[in-house]
């Protein structure tokens, strides 16, 4: 009879938050991921979040299971989901007509907005977006301060709006302005003469209709695919946001179909389309850039209750916008052996196919996941060392909670094959503005991640983390395409690097967040067989990002 009152209470409960189901899309830099990530590994709440960022409307529906089960929740995790709540329950009564107009006043939740004005018909929520992060230690200092708002407007039952914008100005002696081997998010130069700071716009937005199992997007955000602890290797977060129309379609419980078209920088300048203009201002002539386009599509089956097995499939297509590749469910890999007339390579896109198993409380409190990602594969000659061209990448990890309560633990092994996301067409090759898509540190290279987070109190999380990286060459075209063998992997050995870190993030109240970290770099250059240590500290105060 329990069990039955519960599903009762669950299904009033989802069936109210979808009277009115506005898609609004979480950042996810939101200490709201790793709090759901864990209810799910601890098998408290079913999530679909291979894909990020996620609704809203999930996250209030999770929240929501998990309030029906609050007696299994610790201290801790209950204080949590109260919190949580106020921040993502609908800021006004479902069908109220009563208009209201607030600055820096609490919310219908209790919670503190920057200024809000509407009814249930249209209502709009202002938050402003600040901060500043400071890095200091040997060797480098780095500064980044930002300002912007964060606005979202709620348009009758079923579409919302969303944008996020914050200037952002990063700079220093330590500052390294080609961005490379960091895992932020990169920020692009309006400056090429500043050698030692940028200045950047962080743009998020989003217009989006959200049906019973659908949610239509079009907006400019960022995209990322699959699980990883240090970086994902199928999409990631380092690149700028960039434009996109997006759709998420869930039938039912166990299947669920996500589909991207997306508009590339390709950084490649297009010289056909040069043209004067007839003056002499900045070179007097008008460059454009070759249009480049990302489209994927995943299917996403969950067999049981934890267990989740996705395919994937993208292509990187060039030249032109063509309207085929708008059809969510045509196979992107036949349309271009169509285009090319099935020989030429000339004429061709850039193909992948990715996959991933996520296994969740299989092992009581534990997540278990995996990740493959195929750029280039012969399979007739996989196994024959002469002539595989297996252009592959891969991440294994696991994650274990509760080891002493609210401290968990977790492995994480990542390895990207030589050449991986490149291409001999420059337009087409697997990067936004000139940064790979996949993982940070791009291609040959392995990491090895050992890591312990622990909660000793609501919304703190601190992290220990040890990291092995080993990198190699990026090679050449030709010996991409035709080198037989191909060159081993970690060929041209360019570094080893780890890393010891302890870092902390405190979320005070609701999206004012305190963060600190301490860390010990090594780095063994095996080019010039040098080795540098490098030791840091990080404080940041930051109101909404």
């Amino acid at each position: 009879m329990r069990i039955k009152f519960l599903s009762f209470l669950l299904l009033v409960s989802l069936s109210i938050s979808k009277i009115y189901a506005q898609a609004i899309w979480e950042d996810t830099r939101s200490m709201i991921y790793p709090y759901l990530t864990r209810m799910a590994d601890k098998g408290f709440i079913e999530l679909d979040d291979i894909i990020q960022p996620i609704t809203q409307t999930s996250i209030v529906n999770a929240l929501h299971l998990l309030k029906l089960q609050e007696n299994n929740l610790n201290r801790l995790e209950k204080a949590e989901l109260d919190f949580f709540l106020k921040e993502y329950e609908l800021p006004f009564k479902t069908g109220d007509s009563t208009f209201q107009s607030h600055l820096f006043r609490k919310d219908l939740n209790g919670r503190w907005r920057g200024a809000s004005l509407g009814n249930a018909a249209f209502f709009v929520q202002i938050d402003p977006v600040t901060g500043a992060k400071i890095t200091s230690g040997s060797q480098k200092n780095v500064h980044e301060y930002g300002n912007g708002f964060h606005t979202k407007i709620f348009m009758g039952k079923h579409v919302a709006f969303q944008m996020y914008y914050r200037d952002i100005s990063r700079g220093g002696s330590g500052f390294n302005i080609n961005q490379q081997y960091t895992e932020e998010t990169v920020g692009l130069r309006l400056d090429t003469n500043v050698n030692k700071s940028i200045n950047f716009t962080d743009l998020r937005t989003s217009l989006a209709y959200q049906g019973k199992n659908i949610v239509v997007t079009i907006g400019n955000d960022h995209m990322n695919w699959g699980y990883g602890q240090r970086g994902k290797i199928v999409m990631g977060s380092k690149i700028p946001s960039f434009p996109f129309i997006r759709l998420d379609y869930k039938p039912a419980n166990w299947f669920s179909f996500h589909y991207a078209h997306i508009w590339l920088q390709s950084n490649v300048i297009d010289s056909t389309r040069i043209y004067n203009l007839g003056n002499s201002i900045y070179g007097g002539r008008r460059e454009q850039y070759i249009p480049s386009y990302l489209v994927t599509h995943t299917a996403t089956l969950t067999p049981k209750k934890g267990i989740a097995f996705s395919l994937g499939e993208s292509i990187v297509y060039s030249d032109r916008f063509f309207v085929p590749y708008l059809f969510p469910m045509m196979f992107f890999k036949v349309i271009d052996v169509t285009n090319r007339m099935g020989y030429n390579n000339l004429a061709s896109a850039n193909t992948q196919l990715f996959t991933q198993l996520s296994l969740r409380n299989v092992i009581p409190k534990s997540h278990l996941y995996g990740t493959l990602f195929v750029d280039e594969l012969r399979f007739k000659t996989m196994f024959n060392k002469n002539k595989s061209r297996n252009q592959l990448g891969m991440t294994l990890g696991v994650q274990k909670h509760d080891v002493v309560e609210n401290l968990s633990i977790g492995a994480e092994y990542t390895r990207v094959n030589p050449f991986v996301y490149n291409n001999f067409i420059p337009a087409q090759q697997y990067k936004h503005a000139g940064y790979d898509v996949g993982d940070w540190m791009g291609n040959n290279f392995d990491r090895f991640t050992v890591y312990t987070n622990y909660k000793p109190i609501p919304r703190l999380l601190l992290n220990l983390r040890f990291e092995r990286i080993r990198k190699g060459g990026e090679g050449s075209l030709l010996q991409q395409y035709f080198a037989e063998p191909q060159p081993p992997f970690l060929f041209n050995s360019q570094w080893n690097y780890s890393e010891f870190s302890l870092n902390g993030r405190f979320e005070i109240v609701h999206r004012l967040y305190l963060s600190a970290m301490l860390s010990v770099k090594s780095r063994e250059d095996l080019m010039n067989n040098t080795r540098n240590t490098l030791q840091q500290s990080q404080i940041g105060l930051n109101f909404g990002w």
